[in-house]
C-alpha cells in the first residue's frame, strides 16, 4: 500500500553504512568495482564488441554471426542484477524502503547516460564518459540544493540539460551539412 518498510536487521543496516578503511563507503566501493569491470568487459572483450554492435544495428549484428537473443538475455539479466544490487545497497544505507523510493530518478539517469556520450539509440558511449557525467550531475544537483531550489525546478533544469545534450549534436550536424551544400 505504498508504506515504508523498516529494516530491523542491524547487520543489514550496517552493511550499507560501513566504511572501508574508515572513510570509503561500501556502496562506493561496489560501484567502483563494477564500473571498472564493465569498462574492461566493454572495451577489451568480444562480448563488449558484440554489445556495441547490437546497439548500432541489431540486424547487422545477427547477420554477422552474433547470437542476438542470447546477448539480449545476458544484458537484461545483468541490468536486473545491477538494479537488485543497487536496491539492496540503498535499502541497507537508508534502513528502510518503499515501493516508490526511486520514482523520478529515470530522468536523471538518462540525462547522465546521454551527457556521458551514450547514444540513446545504442552503439556508442563509454563508462568513463558516464562517470564524468554522473559527477557533473551530482555537482549540478548539489549546487541547486545548496541554493534551495525546489525539487520540481531541479527536474525542469535536468530535463532542459537532457534536451540540450540530445539536440546540440543534431543541430551542429545540420549546420555543417548546410555549410557543405
Amino acid at each position: 500500500k505504498g508504506a515504508a518498510i523498516l529494516v530491523t536487521n542491524q547487520t543489514f543496516k550496517d552493511f550499507g553504512r560501513y566504511r572501508l578503511f574508515g572513510f570509503l563507503p561500501i556502496p562506493v566501493v561496489v560501484a567502483v568495482v563494477f564500473l571498472v569491470l564493465a569498462h574492461i568487459v566493454l572495451t577489451y572483450t568480444t562480448f563488449g564488441t558484440n554489445v556495441y554492435a547490437l546497439g548500432s544495428n541489431e540486424v547487422a549484428a545477427q547477420l554477422s554471426g552474433i547470437n542476438v537473443k542470447r546477448h539480449n538475455l545476458i544484458l537484461f539479466a545483468l541490468v536486473g542484477l545491477m538494479s537488485g544490487l543497487a536496491s539492496v545497497l540503498l535499502t541497507s544505507r537508508l534502513g528502510s524502503t518503499r515501493p516508490t523510493i526511486a520514482m523520478g530518478w529515470e530522468l536523471a539517469v538518462v540525462t547522465m547516460a546521454v551527457l556521458g556520450g551514450v547514444n540513446i539509440l545504442g552503439g556508442s558511449g563509454s563508462m568513463v564518459g558516464v562517470i564524468i557525467a554522473a559527477f557533473l550531475m551530482g555537482l549540478v544537483t548539489f549546487g541547486l540544493s545548496l541554493l534551495n531550489v525546489p525539487g520540481i525546478v531541479m527536474s525542469v533544469i535536468i530535463g532542459a540539460m537532457l534536451i540540450v545534450v540530445i539536440s546540440l549534436p543534431i543541430i551542429t550536424r545540420r549546420m555543417m551539412q548546410r555549410r557543405r551544400n
